[in-house]
């Protein structure tokens, strides 16, 4: 029933039209291009035994503690979804889903991540290997209705109770979009609850220029959701963590929203790896500080993908460090690039780097401020403060 999504022969096909297609580029330098295509592919090839590597045996997770993953038992996460993805006529749970556009669907995703065993070898390793795998056991699509009834219940059942609205990035398909939620649902204790916003990304390398019509036509559909959440638990209680491509999206709605009134409608808003033009997201930052009470970028000057859309798009990402770090009055500006972690790509250190979910962990299920979290340092640039999240101490 499990399907292959990835392959070496796709991703060298994939590498080369993607060359082929960037190399017509006025100034793009196809070198470079190489260089960070193969980097990407050793990446997803590891990723794809993680993600797609069956999973035989689970275990229910404990509610009262952040959940992430040290010890060698199985965790089985329920991640709750709101998806614009088409039904392919497929009744498996890999092919159920497909990558076009639709009406919303909505439903209950059960992941078994369980540890590989050979977490002693790939530590010691210079670059990350994944030390778990991850399989969605069960898929189960119920009416929005349902939905939306489920997060009333749990808004009403303790004032403490949150929701996390969480939003994939490029190149992620449905399953893959469930599996790495259910990576980061882990990080959050038992009174946060996560939305995972599946849109419909072709979950493909070379389909970047759909993915970004594709998030573009999304924004409306997300713009709905934050705006159900915040009536549903009020502006206190909703959170919102977007990553990548799909971070755009969610920069795109909060505008749309910002338009409306003044008033709240987010608590924490945290931008991961942002892939915005940096330029266009300072001009409007005045607008979403209106609507979110506090606003966190997460960056790193080892993002390779980034650094890739920065050579595409000719313009400094938001999600980019060093030369290009954003730092703006009134946002909280974190640079990851220190931090340790070994993922090859620098792209995914929400999902990857111990230190990095923590820090996420404190913010989002505790609320703290970043001065009172620990391992961050106070720096300056251009007289504005920012935070550099530094390594576990040996």
């Amino acid at each position: 029933m499990k399907l292959k999504q990835t392959g070496v022969a796709h991703l060298v096909s994939s590498g080369r039209g993607l060359l082929s297609f960037l190399n017509r580029i006025p100034g793009f330098c196809p070198s470079r291009l190489l260089f960070l295509l193969v980097v990407v592919a050793i990446f997803a090839i590891q990723l794809a035994q993680a993600d797609d590597k069956p999973a035989n045996n689970s275990a229910s997770r404990s509610q009262s503690e952040t959940r992430i993953i040290t010890s060698d038992n199985s965790s089985t996460e329920s991640v709750l979804y709101y998806t614009l993805r088409n039904h392919t006529g497929e009744q498996t749970v890999d092919a159920y889903y497909g990558d076009l556009r639709d009406r919303p669907h909505s439903g209950v995703c059960e992941v078994n991540i369980r540890p590989t065993g050979y977490k002693e070898i790939t530590s010691r390793l210079p670059f990350y290997v994944p030390d778990t795998n991850k399989e969605v056991m069960m898929l189960k699509e119920f009416p929005e209705e349902k939905l939306w009834q489920a997060f009333e219940q749990a808004a009403n059942d303790a004032d403490e109770n949150k929701v996390v609205l969480f939003v994939h990035g490029y190149n992620i398909n449905f399953i893959k979009g469930c599996n790495r939620a259910a990576i980061f649902q882990q990080t959050l204790n038992e009174h946060s609850r996560m939305l995972l916003f599946s849109w419909p990304s072709d979950g493909t390398l070379v389909s970047y220029t759909r993915d970004e019509a594709d998030i573009e036509w999304s924004q409306h559909y997300l713009e709905a959701v934050i705006e159900k959440l915040s009536r549903i638990y009020g502006p206190q209680r909703l959170n919102i963590v977007a990553h990548s491509l799909g971070a755009r999206g969610v920069f795109r709605a909060m505008q749309l929203i910002s338009r409306k009134d003044n008033k709240k409608h987010v608590n924490e808003l945290v931008f991961m790896a942002p892939d915005i033009d940096a330029e266009v997201f300072r001009l409007a930052f005045p607008d979403l500080k209106k609507i979110a009470n506090r606003i966190t970028l997460y960056s790193s000057e080892n993002d390779q993908p980034l650094r890739l859309s920065n050579e595409v798009h000719g313009n400094p990402r938001l999600g980019e460090a060093g030369e290009n770090l954003v730092v703006i009055k009134g946002m909280d500006t974190i640079d990851v690039s220190i931090s340790g972690g070994r993922e090859v790509t620098g792209h995914l250190y929400h999902l990857y780097n111990d230190v990095v979910r923590a820090d996420l962990g404190l913010l989002l299920s505790n609320g703290k401020t970043t001065s009172m979290r620990p391992n961050m340092k106070l720096l300056h640039k251009d007289e504005l403060p920012y935070w550099m999240l530094l390594p576990y101490s040996e």
